[in-house]
């Protein structure tokens, strides 16, 4: 068994002597940074596109741009916090404090994850 990535994914592939099929099951998204990076507002601010979208939640950093057309409500539900703090739309969805995500869409954020915030 070996791993590759394609599109920004580790994928999984089994030698032909392993399985009659050989097509990579996605696991992952992976980034050019690691978790353990920190970042200041400035940095998150240049990730501000549809295809490069970061947002900080919780003081944390996560890049979503691939997620975008795959997030329920719709992309243009994200886009403007592309490159900006997003916690409170976060957890109220822009519509109150009891309209937060579901606990599954709060664990899918660790898919995106990219950094962290600077101390100041």
């Amino acid at each position: 068994m070996s791993y590759v990535v394609i599109g920004g994914f580790i994928q999984k592939q089994q030698k032909e002597s392993d399985s009659t099929s050989t097509a990579p099951t996605a696991t992952t998204p992976v980034s050019n940074t690691s978790s353990t990076d920190t970042f200041t507002s400035d940095q998150v601010a240049t990730h501000d596109t549809t295809t490069d979208c970061w947002l900080i939640i919780n003081d944390k950093v996560y890049s979503v741009g691939k997620f975008l057309g795959e997030h329920p409500g719709g992309a243009s539900t994200i886009t403007p916090y592309c490159g900006k703090e997003a916690t409170r739309a976060f957890d109220t969805q822009d519509r109150g404090p009891r309209a937060g995500h579901s606990s599954r869409a709060s664990q899918m954020l660790a898919d995106y994850l990219v950094g962290s915030m600077k101390s100041n």
